[in-house]
């Protein structure tokens, strides 16, 4: 009967633990290795979670808002409603119609311009609705005119006598005067002037026209 020594046992341990560790590492290399470039490359069956990177990209205001509306400022030396008198001139009588100036006087306190028509239309009262068509124009686009304190210029107005009008076709309305808007502004003043306007619009109903200010 043959017997071991212990160095061959410790050799035959060592032997073991070496093949053990082999097959483990091999294992571990099945399981998942590099492709070279770092990517984990997973064996089948295996299931990996992976998350894509979040990146929140914050625009500027303009790009995601819409611009807003500019509104273009009046000239500095544009006339102003609140500078201005508006009154009636002298009134001539033409075939079929009335030839009325309307009077614009700088009241202001500083020298300002106007160019080109004024707004006119009819109005029942002095605060109440426009009565028929506002004035349509009447030549060219004007030329400015320079206004000095008390300085005056006028816009020529041409009524029609409504009565010329059918009557099914004008629909003759009192009216107490005009609604006056100053060339290239948007506030008005009532200028008194009684008549009667056309309530009707549309073809053949050409009540008022205007012309550009002159000095």
């Amino acid at each position: 009967m043959r017997t071991h020594s212990p160095a061959r046992a410790l050799v035959s341990a060592h032997a073991t633990v070496s093949a053990f560790l082999i097959v483990a590492v091999l294992s571990v290399s099945a399981c998942g290795s590099t492709d070279g470039t770092g990517t984990v490359e997973t064996s089948p069956g295996s299931t990996t979670a992976t998350t894509s990177p979040t990146t929140s990209i914050a625009l500027p205001p303009s790009a995601n808002q819409h611009p807003s509306m500019e509104t273009a400022a009046p000239r500095p030396d544009h006339c102003l409603i609140g500078e201005l008198q508006v009154t009636v001139g002298h009134v001539d009588g033409a075939a079929g119609s009335q030839e009325i100036p309307l009077v614009f006087t700088n009241i202001g306190n500083r020298t300002c311009v106007l160019q080109g028509y004024p707004g006119v239309s009819y109005v029942a009262t002095p605060d109440g609705a426009q009565v028929g068509s506002a004035a349509t124009r009447d030549g060219g686009s004007g030329s400015p005119v320079t206004l000095s304190p008390g300085k005056r210029v006028t816009a020529p107005v041409r009524a029609t006598v409504v009565q010329n009008y059918p009557a099914e076709t004008c629909g003759p309305t009192p009216v107490a005067g005009f609604r006056v808007y100053p060339p290239n502004d948007t506030g008005s003043v009532f200028v008194p002037y009684p008549t009667t306007g056309c309530s009707q619009t549309g073809t053949g109903v050409d009540q008022l026209s205007v012309q550009p200010v002159t000095g």
